[in-house]
């Protein structure tokens, strides 16, 4: 099922400003001297993100302090924003998330 996207104008900032040489080559540099996912441990892939950590949509293309970008894999990415997004809060997800998981290792032993 194809659903039409309705863009905000902030979002269609974004994707504008995604577009841009500036930050193509800081996405490139990021990337290259992370070279690994923080989430998975496995190498970034060729269609990995680079997220922003400040949601503040007044700093979305200040690029100046590198600390506030981390590259990420599409699915990690995705899983970044549905945790910071959770109704009960990011925190109270993860600890959720643990539990689950703590309960299948116990079930099915260490992965």
């Amino acid at each position: 099922m194809h659903f039409k996207r309705n863009f905000s104008k902030a979002q269609s900032a974004k994707t504008k400003f995604r577009r841009t040489a500036k930050w193509t080559k800081f996405r490139r540099h990021v990337k290259a001297k992370q070279k690994v996912d923080p989430i998975t441990g496995s190498p970034l892939a060729p269609t990995c993100s680079v997220h922003h950590l400040d949601m503040r949509e007044a700093n979305y293309e200040n690029l100046e302090d590198e600390t506030h970008f981390v590259a990420v894999n599409p699915q990690s990415h995705e899983t970044v924003h549905f945790f910071w997004q959770a109704r009960c809060g990011w925190r109270r997800a993860v600890l959720g998330l643990i539990r689950i998981l703590k309960d299948m290792e116990k079930i099915n032993g260490t992965p």
